[in-house]
């Protein structure tokens, strides 16, 4: 027979091919997954609050069967997002449009709650099987990747979208815009090179980086080429041994005219690089004409104009900023857009802060591509897609710490010891355990 320990190491296995699998379904839920607007929703909807149900029953499930605590250690990033989607709680109050406000906002706190199950139960699973999240990321990533390039032979019509008068294929297609796909694999490439270390099959998995960088340049996507350009930059950056540094410079560098003119420069129009594709012109007439009209509290969460569409003077028409921060300061003005700064600060605080090694390079790889996209695209606070999941989990990754019951025991024992000799000493503040 086997013994309990047995037993639980081989169940929290099973919990670990099940997080890939949660993972996988999740990305694909932000996917357009049908022609028709409302199977589309009811799909996205569905997925995603089937995801959240099965993280929860994970959740409850180690509840029973294991006495490892976790801990909230540095609570600010937590306690400042909080303070954030309270904000939007607030702006139904004065939204241009309470529907489309509520819809977001109740989508930002499923993710919220999603990420949290999530992220606990992986620490958890991480104790006792060694399951990184690293990993977790490189195969659900990964696997979403290869289907796409699979599509793209069988179906490209569906996978590849025509821009540039038809002149240009971009992957993605219908599916998922090409910029976001770019974002989702420079996050699998993030994870994938912190993962690296540990691999004990280097060769397949370099096989499945190279596989992300094809799909990368296929998308065609700018940022996440710069994205990509800073994680290589960033990791190499850690190695000690020179002759790796020197070696992937070189290619990196060989590699950049090649970008520069497939990728970056498309069509030979470098008018449309300078001017970010008409961004500019959009974000200067909505800080010129609509910023004015709701400085303080914005027109309501993800609102960017009393009507669904902004009518922008010098560029296109749009119904979001394509700037993360832009998109929180017009939703919820000067007061939304400095809670969001002070979140992403004490976040960034708190990932150099950290101790392990690992989740700060971990945290580090992924955040590069989510703010690089941020600046072009949805980003970490704009209308919701899983650039805030991945926001999310680095925010719980860094806050949340794995405790052991006998150390808290003793801990607490040890504290009270030093209470009793010294009345007048103040008791050390207490950690937000949850079980």
């Amino acid at each position: 027979m086997k013994s309990s320990k047995e037993i639980n190491s081989f169940s929290q296995q099973g919990i670990s091919t099940l997080l890939v699998f949660i993972l996988i379904v999740r990305i694909l839920s932000y996917f357009m997954l049908s022609e028709t607007v409302i199977v589309t929703q009811v799909l996205k909807i569905g997925l995603r609050f089937f995801v959240t149900g099965l993280s929860l029953f994970l959740f409850i499930l180690q509840l029973h069967q294991s006495r490892q605590k976790v801990y909230i250690n540095q609570p600010l990033p937590i306690l400042f997002y909080l303070t954030y989607l309270f904000l939007g709680l607030c702006s139904l109050l004065w939204s241009s449009s309470f529907n489309d406000s509520a819809l977001q906002l109740m989508m930002d706190i499923e993710g919220f709650v999603f990420a949290f199950l999530f992220v606990k139960v992986w620490i958890e699973c991480n104790n006792s099987t060694g399951f990184r999240l690293s990993k977790l990321l490189f195969v659900s990533i990964s696997t979403i990747v290869a289907g796409f390039l699979i599509g793209m032979i069988v179906n490209p019509g569906l996978f590849y979208r025509m821009t540039h008068g038809g002149e240009e294929a971009r992957l993605g297609g219908f599916i998922i815009n090409p910029n976001e796909l770019g974002m989702l694999i420079g996050v699998g490439v993030g994870a994938a090179i912190t993962d690296w270390k540990f691999s004990t099959q280097k060769f397949i998995s370099g096989i499945f980086i190279l596989m992300l960088v094809y799909a990368l340049v296929l998308t065609g996507s700018r940022s996440s080429v710069i994205a990509l350009l800073l994680i290589v930059f960033f990791f190499i950056m850690q190695t000690k041994d020179l002759r790796i540094r020197l070696g992937v410079i070189l290619t990196t560098l060989a590699a950049i005219p090649f970008l520069i003119k497939s990728v970056i420069i498309k069509q030979g129009n470098v008018e449309e690089v300078m001017n970010m594709t008409g961004r500019i012109p959009f974000w200067k007439d909505l800080l010129s004409i609509n910023f004015p009209k709701e400085p303080l509290l914005g027109y309501g969460y993800m609102r960017i104009d009393y009507t669904d569409k902004f009518e922008s003077i010098n560029a296109y028409a749009g119904a979001m900023t394509h700037n993360t921060f832009l998109q929180a300061l017009m939703g919820l003005g000067l007061i939304g857009l400095t809670v969001v700064l002070a979140q992403f600060a004490v976040t960034i605080f708190t990932i150099f802060k950290t101790t392990d090694l690992y989740k700060r390079r971990l945290a580090i790889g992924i955040l590069i591509p989510l703010l690089v996209n941020s600046f072009t695209e949805f980003g970490i606070f704009g209308e919701t897609n899983y650039g805030i999941i991945f926001y999310l989990m680095i925010v719980f990754m860094v806050s949340m710490e794995p405790s052991d019951e006998k150390l808290r025991i003793n801990s607490k024992a040890n504290s009270n010891e030093r209470n009793t000799r010294f009345p007048e000493r103040p008791s050390a503040p207490a950690s937000i355990v949850l079980q």
